[in-house]
């Protein structure tokens, strides 16, 4: 069996391009294809999904989506709050950005935290990556509440 180490590889095994340095390939039936743990890479995407600095695609959605095994209403009613609908929408922009809601983004970034074993450092990082992948330099408004 023929082997060959490469520095990077592109993998688009979960539905959106993954960049993978130092991969071993494999030549199978007149391809080339990487020697990976699927199941690994799909836990780093995940992780990186949460924290990355651009916003969300819709391939990235519906992996994050697949990655819970969770329908379009389960994920829509207990993730973002939103309906099935939404969820259909913003996955159908395939490889384009979504444009959901910046909160629900959030929302859905918080989620990803929560559910995986990123430290809780990150929550800070992602708070702070989101005045750059949000455009969002501005203060925070004061909240006024009725007594």
């Amino acid at each position: 069996m023929k082997t060959k180490r490469v520095k990077k590889f592109v993998y688009d095994g979960l539905g959106f391009p993954i960049e993978l340095l130092n991969v071993q390939l494999i030549y199978i039936d007149g391809d080339w294809a990487p020697k990976i743990d699927v199941r690994q890479i799909a836990d780093e995407a995940i992780k990186k999904l949460s924290i990355q600095e651009s916003r969300l695609t819709g391939d990235q959605v519906k992996f994050i989506r697949s990655y819970f095994s969770m329908s379009l209403r389960e994920f829509g009613e207990k993730v973002v709050h939103e309906t099935h609908a939404a969820v259909k929408k913003w996955e159908s922009k395939e490889d384009e950005i979504t444009a959901m809601n910046e909160n629900t983004e959030q929302v859905l970034r918080l989620f990803i935290i929560e559910q995986t074993s990123i430290p809780r450092a990150d929550f800070y990082k992602v708070f702070q990556q989101s005045k750059r992948f949000f455009g969002k330099n501005d203060k925070p408004k004061i909240l006024h509440i009725a007594a």
